[in-house]
């Protein structure tokens, strides 16, 4: 019988606890609040920087739902997929022929439909999320990436704000994280909770967006009451007051054949800044009502965003060059065209 070194049992450990954490969707801290372990024991452990006793592996084993024997065997090497994290499911010559049967019945376009959205899933793809996401694990990460993957089979379009909502609440219960989408779709207040906690949802897909800054275009409707610029800031402030957390999704510019998207998150208490904007009329506008800014500045009197105050149609309120560098990035999808 030949011993492995303790170097390799503690590199087939590492990999194991990855490769498990991954399928059931924990991030490393996640996994280490669940065994009751400092937040960064499983990254050193993962990196091949610590021994782990009996004890403490049986808590894992225990943790992931597998027996101790499993975290020390070597194991295959993974496959794209499970190096994305996301799950690998065996399927069965009886279950394929099941899928191969219906194809058949369908018309040629509709063939062709199922085989571009089959290809999708071959791109070439880059997905990353922050270390520190509590809301981006690597199953969100690989599962939204997929339905990126998906909508673009048949679309040159951004996802839309609706298709993003949905397709975000899937990808976050699919990965054991508590999602649902408000009932009504014209909510003022918050789009979904996350673990009970209310979050608004936006999308950015202009033809000339910026990766440096952010702009939504619509960020609430104004309504027909009073138009004086004090009285419409508190109305942003107080309807901040419906949820804790803002994400926008963002489509940014192609680079070359490649698909860019990023998940970043806008910092409630950054737009609670605007409490002492420095408010402005622009005088000079025909619109009827006055369009206005408010200027939120820091110390140094550079500009971090800035309130518009639409006056058009839709009496709205836009966020305008808000410094992306004052939010936090939680993961970036990029992906190529589909292979032929």
């Amino acid at each position: 019988m030949v011993r492995k070194s303790s170097d390799s049992l503690r590199a087939i450990l590492a990999e194991n606890i990855k490769t498990f954490r991954r399928e059931k969707g924990f991030s490393q801290e996640e996994l280490a609040e669940r065994c009751g372990l400092h937040r960064t024991y499983i990254g050193s452990v993962e990196r091949h920087e610590r021994n782990v006793t009996l004890s403490t592996l049986e808590v894992l084993a225990s943790t992931l739902g597998v027996i101790v024997p499993e975290l020390l065997t070597e194991r295959e090497s993974p496959s794209n997929n499970e190096k994305m994290g996301k799950p690998v499911v065996s399927i069965s010559e009886k279950e394929i022929s099941e899928i191969v049967e219906p194809l058949r019945r369908l018309t040629p376009a509709q063939q062709a439909w199922v085989k571009s959205a089959i290809r999708a899933f071959g791109t070439a793809c880059q997905f990353n999320r922050a270390p520190d996401s509590d809301v981006v694990t690597d199953a969100v990460l690989a599962s939204l990436g997929d339905r990126l993957l998906s909508h673009h089979a048949g679309s040159r379009q951004a996802l839309s704000k609706d298709r993003f909502e949905f397709a975000f609440e899937a990808a976050l219960n699919a990965s054991g994280i508590t999602a649902k989408l408000v009932k009504s779709r014209t909510n003022r207040g918050h789009d979904i909770t996350i673990r009970g906690i209310p979050v608004s949802l936006k999308t950015e897909a202009a033809a000339n967006i910026k990766d440096e800054s952010i702009h939504v275009s619509k960020w609430m409707e104004l309504g027909r009451g009073e138009w004086k610029l004090p009285l419409l800031r508190d109305l942003f402030l107080e309807h901040m007051q419906s949820y804790d957390r803002i994400f926008t999704l963002r489509r940014l510019k192609d680079a070359g054949a490649k698909t860019r998207y990023e998940l970043v998150e806008i910092p409630k208490e950054l737009l609670l800044e605007a409490a002492n904007c420095e408010l402005e009329v622009c005088s000079s506008s025909k619109q009827n009502p006055q369009p206005g800014y408010g200027y939120v500045k820091d110390a140094d009197g550079q500009l971090k965003y800035s309130l518009y105050f639409d006056g058009g149609t839709e009496r709205k309120l836009q966020i305008k060059h808000l410094r992306k560098d004052l939010c936090k990035v939680h993961a970036t999808w990029i992906f190529g065209s589909t292979p032929a």
